[in-house]
Order: C-alpha cells, then structure tokens, then sequence
C-alpha cells in the first residue's frame, strides 16, 4: 500500500519540471530586464506568440519542437531543458539516494537542490549571488541546526564563522595580490551560508572539492579552446552549489 509520503515524493517528481521551467521564465526575464510579473501566461521571447498548451509540457516539448519557437523557430533558451532536466534528475536522485531516510531529510534536500540549481544558473548569467537567496540560506542552515537532528546547532554556528573566515580571508588576500577580485563577496557568503548547513568539520573538504572542481573545468576549457581561456573569468557559483549539495547528502546519509 502506498503511504501519503511516498505519494508526496511522487507529487513531486512528477512536478520538479514544472517548477523548473517556471523559474526558468523567472530568470530570463530578469537576464532580459523584463517584468517578472507580465504577461502572466508564458510566450516567445522573440514573436511574443502565447504558447500553447502541448507547448507548455517542460522536457517533452522541448525535444518535440526541437528547441524551437513553433512559430517563429527562434531557439528557445537553454536554460529551460537545463533546470526541467535538472530539477527532475535531483529530485529524483534525493529520493532515491535517502529513500530509507527520514521524510524530512528528503524534502530538506530536495528543497537546496531547488534553491541551488537555479542559484549557479544566476550566477552564469550576472556573474553574481544575490543577497536575497545566500542571506536567507544562511539563516535556514542556522536555523536547522537548531531544530533538526542533522547538525548540531553549535557545529553549525562554527561553520558559519569558519567558512566566512575561510572564503574572506582568500578574498582579500587575492584582491591585495593579483589586484582584482578572485573570489567575490557574494561567493563569500555563499560558503558562508553552506557553512551553516554542513557543520564546521565539512567545511574545508566542502571548499577543496569546489575549488578542484573549478580548477579542473578550467584545465579541460584550456585544452578544448586554448590558454586564452584560462584567463577568462567563470563563475564559482555552480561549482559551490553542485559541491555543497553532494556535501551536505553524504553528511546526512
């Protein structure tokens, strides 16, 4: 018999790619300096054309009009069948890597997935972190700490103070050395606030696994494309988002 949390999980599996395209709208017209607000029902960002409803469907239609508008053919933007996918595939992966978890950690999770996955698309767009997301996500990880079994509120308090010392002291040192920002204040914060959420004994594995990353996706651009690449400036973002979330399943696994 199927209890009402598995069909919670179901719900939302079934509903992570709705989410995601929703918030994909949300970021392009912000990328694109328009309202958030209107039109309310969802169009071709070049013909305007209101899209219909099989157009609406997040994964499927995308491959159905072959990255298209179905009017125009202008190319829908990536960022669609990047966050649908992704949030389907993360929701899913939470569920089945914690299935025999507590309820609680499932939604917790699934819930920094959510928030993380459109965080990294952000930053590749502005190359910046609001404060409006890395504050508040500062705040939830104190906070559960404080309520929930999974960090003690003391190890949560000494991560947030350790990865803020960390990740400002890198900060400033770089920018006195190289003479330009390396590792931005939003950054900063970010790590921060996953410092809150991890606890302080995951915290220097949490930045040594972001910074390999980083490092590493740098190394493959230079190969792919040339030295001219390594001198370009990428976003830390995605890798502290995607590193975080790995980080912080195993620490509740």
């Amino acid at each position: 018999m199927i209890t009402s949390e598995e069909n919670l999980l179901l719900l939302l599996v079934v509903s992570a790619p709705f989410f995601g395209s929703f918030i994909s709208t949300l970021l392009i017209r912000l990328e694109r300096k328009k309202s958030i607000l209107k039109p309310i029902f969802s169009t071709c960002q070049n013909c305007d054309q209101r899209l219909l409803l099989k157009h609406k469907l997040p994964i499927l239609s995308y491959i159905i009009l072959k990255g298209s508008c179905y009017r125009c053919k202008t190319p829908i933007s990536s960022i669609y069948i990047m966050l649908e996918t992704g949030f389907f595939i993360s929701t899913s992966l939470a569920i089945l890597i914690l299935f025999n978890e507590s309820i609680d950690k499932i939604l917790f999770t699934i819930f920094l997935a959510w928030i993380f996955l459109p965080l990294s698309v952000f930053d590749i767009q502005q190359q910046r972190l609001p404060d409006l997301v890395t504050i508040p996500l500062a705040c939830a990880g104190l906070l559960q700490g404080y309520f929930l079994p999974y960090v003690t509120f003391f190890d949560c308090l000494l991560g947030f103070i350790l990865g803020f010392v960390l990740s400002a002291v890198v900060s400033i040192l770089y920018s006195k050395l190289r003479g330009r920002t390396g590792l931005g204040w939003g950054d900063v914060k970010l790590i921060t606030a996953v410092g809150a959420l991890i606890g302080w004994q995951l915290v220097p594995w949490f930045i040594f696994l972001a910074s390999t990353s980083a490092l590493l996706y740098v190394i493959l651009q230079i190969i792919i494309r040339g030295g001219q690449a390594g001198k370009e400036r990428i976003p830390f973002g995605p890798f502290l988002c995607g590193c975080s979330w790995l980080v912080w399943i195993y620490s509740i696994s």
